[in-house]
């Protein structure tokens, strides 16, 4: 591994790759690490889970080293999950407090008709949570920044990664635009927002 210069590694990640530290012990304190982060920037749990500013990335991995840091952040998902789910559950639950009958309540609520629908309804507080995020923060188009949000979640936690996925290329996720969810490759439109149906062999 060669440093770039001036980068601050993850000291942790260093020892666990020197094998100076067990697994388990590597992902509690890397874990540890995530949930002090979080409660700093106000219940936010990044979806990797190595801190930001580690300087991670400025190392390069040999392949034994990249088996290691895969095993190693799986260990750290499976730590984090209950402590994201009770996070995610919290600020979903003030979302409903106040949600009402707005353009962007009713497009989420579709939104959650999706979800609920292709990937179970175990999945739907990620997209009140979600909600509640993008409701406090002024955008021009926030339903498809919610839309945006909800997607990516569930991409980058390995929830779906093609989540929702087109029905007629079954490899690539669809896009959101006018309401709809099209397919990037040609515009077609494959749903409304809120009618997305399960793909053949979901279990839901």
């Amino acid at each position: 591994m060669n440093p770039v210069p001036g980068s601050r590694p993850n000291p942790v990640l260093l020892r666990y790759l020197a094998g100076q530290e067990s697994l388990e012990k590597a992902a509690t304190e890397l874990a540890e690490q995530v949930k002090r982060t979080s409660h700093r920037t106000q219940g936010d749990v990044p979806s990797h889970p190595v801190p930001s500013g580690s300087g991670v990335s400025a190392y390069e991995f040999s392949q034994g080293d990249l088996r290691k840091v895969r095993l190693l952040f799986a260990r750290v998902e499976a730590m984090l999950e209950p402590f994201r789910r009770e996070l995610i559950n919290k600020s979903a639950r003030e979302y409903l407090k106040s949600a009402g009958d707005s353009a962007f309540d009713h497009a989420v609520r579709l939104l959650a008709n999706d979800v609920t629908a292709t990937l179970g309804e175990q999945h739907v507080p990620v997209v009140w949570s979600i909600a509640g995020d993008v409701r406090q923060l002024d955008y021009g188009d926030p339903t498809s920044k919610c839309v945006e949000d909800v997607q990516q979640y569930f991409q980058d936690t390995f929830v779906d990664t093609t989540w929702p996925a087109c029905p007629r290329h079954p490899n690539h996720p669809l896009d959101f635009a006018g309401g709809s969810w099209r397919c990037p490759r040609d515009g077609v439109v494959a749903a409304p927002l809120g009618a997305l149906t399960p793909r053949s062999g979901d279990a839901v």
